[in-house]
């Protein structure tokens, strides 16, 4: 796999990587990351091509997603590590 180009984003890293017949697009926002792979085809046949179908449409439908996957993963840190009670970093007066 090897990365072929990037699209600019004010709001994310958008990577095109070209692997075995497919264009993986890899989307990245604060350590989530979303690959979506389109095969190559008449219609879909160089980077050209992927810059008109990853439109305003299709960035605004992957940057609200990343909005639940950071739900998801800020639920699974609290669980691993629980927010410390305020009452517990104060020191004990005798």
């Amino acid at each position: 796999m090897r990365i072929v180009g990037r699209l600019p984003d004010p709001r994310m890293q958008i990577t095109i990587f070209e692997n075995d017949g497919r264009f993986p697009v890899q989307f990245e926002l604060g350590g989530l990351t979303q690959t979506y792979r389109f095969r190559k085809g008449a219609r879909l046949s160089n980077i050209g091509h992927l810059r008109e179908y990853v439109d305003d449409a299709f960035r605004e439908s992957v940057y609200r997603q990343f909005s639940v996957m950071r739900g998801i993963h800020t639920e699974v840190e609290q669980r691993i590590q629980p927010p410390e009670d305020p009452l517990d970093a104060l020191p004990e007066i005798i």
